[in-house]
């Protein structure tokens, strides 16, 4: 058996994995990949994108799956992962799982996302002393804050930007559909002097906004991390608010962060 392991997030949109040594905290982004979930099943023996997986396949000891897609994408993995690494030991990671740090105080913690709550042991990385906020900006943003004592309580679900956009462009009559890549140069604290620019410059507040909010909420903050797809986009605006330069941490790995620290404090 392989030593090194395999970390695959499963997202609403995309599968991204990377492949590390257990105890090294060495890049993510050296064996990265990413597939859109619309691209499965797979065709055989190893599409475009997992050619390096395929490499990799005798290094590999331990596979932890972290999914938010459903049942069905969840299925078409797990038959693609045993056939091609019979091997290797698969675990699945869930919300449900506890972590020997941070004190889960979520009502149901199976209605918590998986990626989340991977997100928020991610955090640790960070802000190991607590007071810490944790951004995922992708098809949903959710903003979840772990305290001094390293207490979850909890945290926000709100639509993320492009999630936002169409709305408003499908379900109202007069406006129009734009998508991000719409945009020209936008400025913080600007109205919108056209139906265009106040669909973005709406969309972008309501984003900023809610993370002031939570920043403003938890007092001294450590570290606020962002990932997700939006992240680039979002942050540049963050620095231009009431955010401190070294609080913000542009993290896209915070979930695989997460995935490995759970896997070393289970594993031993």
């Amino acid at each position: 058996m392989g030593n090194k392991l395999l970390l695959l997030d499963i997202g609403n949109t995309r599968s991204k994995w990377t492949v590390v040594k257990p105890h090294l905290d060495e890049d993510f982004h050296t064996h990265f990949g990413a597939v859109n979930n619309s691209d499965l099943p797979f065709k055989e023996p190893f599409p475009h994108g997992l050619e390096q997986l395929g490499l990799l396949k005798k290094d590999l000891g331990h596979i932890i799956v972290c999914n938010v897609a459903g049942q069905l994408f969840e299925d078409m993995w797990m038959q693609f992962l045993m056939r091609h690494f019979p091997n290797a030991s698969i675990q699945l990671f869930t919300s449900e799982l506890s972590h020997p740090q941070i004190k889960n105080h979520y009502q149901e913690n199976k209605d918590l996302g998986n990626d989340r709550w991977a997100a928020i042991v991610g955090g640790l990385h960070f802000a190991p002393e607590g007071q810490y906020l944790v951004v995922n900006c992708g098809t949903a943003m959710t903003i979840d804050y772990v305290d001094e004592s390293l207490d979850f309580e909890g945290g926000w679900i709100i639509p993320g930007v492009n999630l936002m956009l169409q709305s408003l462009g499908s379900k109202t009559a007069l406006l129009p559909n734009i998508t991000l890549q719409d945009h020209a140069t936008m400025t913080y604290g600007k109205l919108g002097s056209s139906t265009q620019e106040a669909i973005l410059q709406g969309v972008l507040h309501a984003q900023i906004g809610a993370i002031e909010m939570a920043i403003q909420e938890h007092g001294e903050l450590h570290r606020l991390i962002l990932s997700g797809g939006n992240a680039g986009f979002i942050g540049q605006f963050l620095l231009q608010s009431h955010l401190h330069h070294d609080q913000l941490i542009h993290d896209p790995y915070v979930v695989f962060r997460g995935l490995r620290g759970w896997y070393l404090s289970a594993n031993g």
